[in-house]
């Protein structure tokens, strides 16, 4: 029996067992064998892997690929000073660890060079102190959304609204429009039939749905002047679409929840970081400095020289913003959902920054992982075993969603 992910899944391949959703409900028994009509509804029911007859399998058998023990021994070094604020030895962190091992290790033997943080001039201590109100108000009228975003909830708050008005709005934005049919195109849903237009995107999402998306997209669109110096924006951006698809598939397994929602959660869970490299980029250089001097994790180095952290800002910015009490709770309770009495939205976004952080390619400014709150991994109330095929289904998608939000040529002039 081999366990193939389901994009490299063939007609005439032969299940080895059963097939159930996330959710448990039954797809397909086993020894069924897969047709055409199977291929193209799986992803749609949130099906990541199916166990195959090996007889079946063809050349499509996973080939194990020789290591070397060098790259065994570097990944791990690297790792376990990334890993610093996390308990190995708890059950999720260490089949993480497990799987980031194996696949760095992998990489180094193919030749992947390790990043390395840029370094940082330690700038002249500032004695002033910025309130968090002060960093969202004042002369960088953060408090603002995109003219489109704001239209589209007005639209959608009047009793005349209909799917069809906000089609109009959504398509006279050239860019957001052309980046939500991408979207909608995507393996993020896998639809078989393409979607060429607003109005059948939503009919297809809902119109909550396909907002909540032009959230995203708008907000990724408003950030266009932090210090290079202090951090590259496309590999801020990665990381938080990264964390983005982690929530939507963890959220996935949950029923009850919007994928959509928890995506956009995951995706702007960061936005007030950007607040702070915006408004205090001096102090925010000690910051990143305090962070890598003390092992720390970013937001705690936050803490100890701002007196606040990019959660708390990211929230005060969310409820300026009026976006719903679940995309604030996510934004502002991502490294403290506890705060919050646990909702499972937050807790959702907490480990997917986590996850996000340990499989992702980008440093952001510094190595260190966000520790874990064991009671919010308890609270989803989801397995382990689930990691693998959560990781590898991100992995899937990462490069088709990072094309549609970060591909610069679609941006108005």
């Amino acid at each position: 029996m081999t366990r193939i992910f389901v994009d490299d899944l063939n007609e005439g391949m032969v299940l080895a067992s059963d097939l159930v959703t996330p959710q448990g409900r039954f797809i397909l028994a086993a020894g069924a064998t897969l047709q055409s009509n199977h291929l193209k509804i799986l992803k749609s029911w949130g099906i990541t892997e199916a166990d195959i007859i090996d007889e079946s399998c063809g050349e499509q058998t996973e080939q194990k690929i020789e290591i070397d023990a060098d790259s065994y021994t570097l990944a791990e070094e690297f790792l376990l000073e990334k890993f610093t604020a996390l308990d190995l030895e708890h059950e999720l962190i260490s089949e993480l660890f497990r799987q980031v091992h194996q696949n760095l290790a992998q990489k180094l033997s193919e030749g992947y060079v390790l990043p390395v943080l840029p370094s940082l001039t330690l700038p002249e201590e500032e004695t002033t102190r910025t309130s968090p109100a002060q960093m969202i108000r004042g002369e960088i009228q953060l408090a603002s959304l995109p003219n489109v975003y704001t239209r589209i909830v007005e639209t959608l708050n009047s009793p005349r609204a209909s799917s069809s008005a906000i089609a109009d709005i959504v398509s006279k934005d050239s860019s957001l429009s052309i980046r939500l049919l991408r979207l909608v195109n995507s393996a993020f849903y896998g639809f078989p039939s393409k979607i060429d237009s607003i109005s059948r995107g939503i009919t297809l999402l809902g119109t909550n749905e396909l907002t909540t998306l032009a959230l995203g997209i708008s907000v990724v669109r408003l950030f266009q002047d932090i210090p290079n110096e202090l951090i590259n924006m496309e590999t801020f951006w990665k990381h938080s679409i990264r964390c983005g698809l982690f929530a939507q598939v963890l959220a996935s397994h949950k029923i009850g929840l919007s994928e959509e929602k928890l995506f956009v959660g995951g995706l702007l869970h960061d936005v007030g970081r950007l607040v702070m490299l915006r408004k205090i980029p001096e102090k925010y250089t000690r910051v990143i400095l305090l962070s890598r001097e003390e092992q720390l994790p970013l937001y705690r180095a936050e803490q100890k020289i701002l007196h606040c952290d990019h959660a708390e800002i990211g929230r005060l910015l969310a409820k300026e913003w009026h976006l719903t009490s679940a995309l604030t709770q996510m934004i502002g309770g991502h490294h403290s959902p506890a705060m919050d009495r646990f909702p499972q939205e937050a807790c959702i976004v907490h480990v997917a920054d986590l996850l996000a952080h340990a499989c992702g390619d980008e440093l952001l400014m510094t190595t260190h992982i966000p520790p874990l709150q064991i009671k919010a991994w308890e609270a989803i109330g989801l397995s382990p075993s689930i990691l693998i095929p959560t990781i590898h289904q991100v992995d899937r998608l990462f490069r088709d969603i990072v094309r549609v939000f970060l591909d610069h040529s679609l941006d108005d002039d």
